[in-house]
Parts: C-alpha cells; sequence; structure tokens
C-alpha cells in the first residue's frame, strides 16, 4: 500500500478512534515484580486496545528516543505501553543463563498482570520483539487483539538466509564471510548476541502459532531497496531481500483479516527511520481491532 495511503487512513484512525478514548486513565509508569525481579512498563494515554510495545534486540524502549516519539503520537488515540525486556533499560536481567521468546513472553504477561493492564492487547513488535510477540499471541490468545509486525524476525529467516549463503572459499569477499559468522553464530550460540537469545528453541515456539483467525494482523514491512548485509554482490545481496519479503507475506497467512503495508525507502529500521510510517500501522491496528470489537 503506498505510503501517502497509509497516512490518510492513519489520520481517518486518528480523528474517529479519538472520540471513543476515556478522558481519563490511571497513570501506568514503574518497575513491577514478577517473582523477585523487576520488568519496567511505561504507560501513556487511554482507551482500548491497550498498546503494549515490544521492540528490537538489546533495544529498551522506555528510555529510547524513537519508540517516546512513537507513543506520544498515539497516546491521543488509546493507551500505548513500552516495556523493557529482562536486562534491558530499567528491567533486572533473568536469572537464566540463556533466554527464548517463551521466557519474554511469559515476563512481560506478568509484569502486565502485576501492572493490573487488562487485555486484549496490540501487540507493536519491532524485529526480535516480532519473534517474542508471535510466541506470546500462541501462549495468551485470549489475551491479544491483534499484531502490528514491524520489520519482524520471521522464524524461518536466520536458517534461510544461512541456506541462501554459498560455500566457504578461499579469497571470497569479506562481507560474506562476515555475514555467514553472524548467522552461524544467531543459530547456534546464544552467547554471541546480547539478550542470550536462544534462536533454536525460540523460533521454535514461534512456529507454533498458526491462526489468529480473525484478529487483524497489520505486516508493515521495510522497503525491498534495502540490504540487510552491506556491501555483498548485488545478485546475492538481491536473493537475500527476495527472501525476506517473501517471508515477510508469509505473516499474513496468520489471519483473515490481514494487511501489509511496505515502505518505501526505509530500511529495517523503522522505528528511528520512518517512525511517521510506524505510527500510521499502529493506528490501522487499533482501528481494525476497535472494528472487531464494536461493542467493547
Amino acid at each position: 500500500m503506498p505510503s501517502l495511503i497509509v497516512s490518510v487512513l492513519a489520520a481517518f484512525s486518528l480523528t474517529a478512534a479519538a472520540a471513543d478514548a476515556p478522558k481519563k486513565s490511571p497513570e501506568v509508569d514503574g518497575r513491577f515484580d514478577i517473582g523477585g525481579r523487576s520488568i519496567r512498563l511505561a504507560c501513556s494515554g487511554a482507551g482500548t486496545p491497550t498498546v503494549v510495545v515490544d521492540a528490537g534486540m538489546g533495544t529498551g524502549p522506555v528510555e529510547d528516543a524513537g519508540w517516546q516519539r512513537i507513543a506520544a503520537r498515539i497516546a491521543p488515540t488509546t493507551r500505548i505501553c513500552l516495556y523493557d525486556r529482562a536486562g534491558l533499560g530499567s528491567s533486572d536481567p533473568a536469572p537464566q543463563a540463556v533466554r527464548t521468546s517463551l521466557d519474554a513472553a511469559n515476563d512481560l504477561h506478568a509484569a502486565l498482570q502485576q501492572a493490573k493492564l487488562t487485555g486484549p492487547y496490540l501487540l507493536v513488535a519491532h524485529s526480535i520483539g516480532g519473534l517474542h510477540a508471535q510466541v506470546f499471541a500462541n501462549r495468551y490468545p485470549h489475551d491479544v487483539a491483534g499484531l502490528v509486525l514491524v520489520s519482524s524476525s520471521h522464524p524461518d529467516q536466520m536458517t534461510t538466509w544461512r541456506s541462501l549463503l554459498p560455500p566457504a572459499s578461499a579469497g571470497e569477499e569479506k562481507p560474506l564471510t562476515e555475514a555467514r559468522a553472524f548467522l552461524t553464530r544467531m543459530i547456534e550460540d546464544p552467547s554471541g548476541n546480547e539478550e542470550r537469545l536462544d534462536w533454536r528453541v525460540s523460533a521454535a515456539q514461534a512456529r507454533q502459532l498458526t491462526s489468529l483467525g480473525s484478529k487483524p494482523v497489520i505486516v508493515a514491512t521495510h522497503s525491498p531497496r534495502f540490504r540487510m548485509v552491506p556491501g555483498l554482490s548485488q545478485p546475492l545481496a538481491d536473493r537475500l531481500e527476495d527472501a525476506t519479503q517473501r517471508m515477510q507475506k508469509q505473516f499474513l497467512s496468520l489471519s483473515s483479516n490481514a494487511r501489509q503495508n511496505i515502505a518505501a525507502t526505509a530500511g529495517h529500521g523503522l522505528p528511528h527511520e520512518a517512525p511517521e510510517f510506524v505510527v500510521a500501522n499502529i493506528l490501522q491496528g487499533v482501528a481494525a481491532v476497535r472494528a472487531a470489537q464494536p461493542t467493547r
């Protein structure tokens, strides 16, 4: 969908939906105990559905300027909560040496319950946060009103990308060597990423989500012009991005009420490169949830 149309839809959603939002809502901003350690949530705005943001690898959105600006745009329409995963921002680290997406989903659910934030929630998830959101939706289906997947990780992406790389050879280009090493590390060694995430287990957990029925799913995809690995030869870079775009489209199969919007030029870092695009997709998700629940 062209970005202009998305912007028009967002403006309409903002105008039409703001009238439905309650005038006041209890402030929720703090660290919430989930059993001997605390998770940080910061919420603003009022109304339903409550939007819950799960950010990309290593990002604590509560103090992240990009996500703060996005939250400020959503708050006039509905409540939005920024959430720091364990070990990020103001959240305490987790005791496990290795983490999975189910661990992250369970932490978030427990924190929302402790904060007395009732669902169902519209989960907005960027990059690796999208993997966690898929697991959350499978584990707690009655607490999910819909998903907004922002350049989300796909359960098959790491293995798919690695399978497209040629075998190692003497004299190969440095970006190719580095890409192969990065993917192998992500797939096989949880200590190789800053959140100690076990990708294999987390991907298997995410694959268990096969359908959200008719709950809204908004797929906000980065531009096909983006190159995940700068410096690769053009044919190989094109193959990787073509595969990525195909995997993004696969998210549409999660719901009979799914829509995809593709950014014109912005890359994987959509919350910082194209915040207005992200805002438009969130507002589209809010409007879709409200349309699906007219008697809320």
